[in-house]
């Protein structure tokens, strides 16, 4: 065997189990590491382009339908629920407004009072059995105000009278007469007219009831 003469390299202690390769220099090494920590960032990004990708193409198609539906949907049912409640109010507010139109026009039938004269010709007088003062003159003036022919205003001389008013019309009236007697009585809300023989003309009776 040929000897060599001793130099640096003879005092490099032999390798070790699994330290082959330890000869590379620093920055071969360094480079390596640097290589693996490049690709690792290149694979988180490309898994995360893809969990982006995902997304938009599975979870925004999803939302964007839920936000359409919540847009579309839900307004026209608010509008429909709407639409009907307020045809129910508009229903009770007229069915509101009818009663209350009846019911006026029910009172103001009978805030009215007495209707103004069918017949202006048929001549008629009034009596005062136990009334106010002038009470016959006041009378006269209201059935004048309603066109009727008014012919005499005094106090009642015959019979005592139960019930007032009442009207009564002569013996042997005509049609006429007795027509525009019913329509008096009707008019004053009295009993049925009765014939009555001292009286020359229909003659509306009045007592204590009026006031004037």
């Amino acid at each position: 065997m040929s000897q060599h003469p001793h130099d640096e390299f003879d005092d490099v202690p032999p390798y070790q189990t699994g330290e082959a390769g330890k000869h590379r220099s620093p920055g071969a090494a360094g480079t390596g590491a640097a290589g693996g920590s490049g690709f690792r960032w290149i694979a988180l990004l490309a898994g995360f382009v893809l969990l982006v990708g995902a997304f938009a193409y599975f979870i925004v198609p999803m939302l964007t339908n839920a936000d359409s539906e919540s847009e579309t949907g839900e307004p026209e049912e608010t509008v429909t629920e709407s639409g009907e409640a307020s045809a129910e109010e508009g229903a009770e507010g007229e069915d509101a407004e009818g009663s209350a139109d009846g019911e006026g026009a029910a009172e103001g039938g009978e805030a009215e009072g007495p209707q103004p004269a069918t017949d202006t010709e048929t001549p008629v007088q009034v009596a005062n059995y136990q009334g106010i003062s002038g009470g016959a003159t006041a009378m006269g003036a209201e059935l004048e105000g309603l066109d009727y022919n008014v012919v005499w205003e005094g106090n009642w001389n015959f019979e005592e009278r139960a019930d007032t008013p009442a009207v009564v019309y002569p013996a042997g009236a005509g049609e006429a007469e007795i027509a525009q007697a019913e329509s008096l009585a009707e008019n004053f809300d009295t009993a049925a007219p009765e014939e009555h023989p001292d009286v020359s003309y229909v003659t509306l009776i009045i007592g204590s009831e009026y006031e004037g």
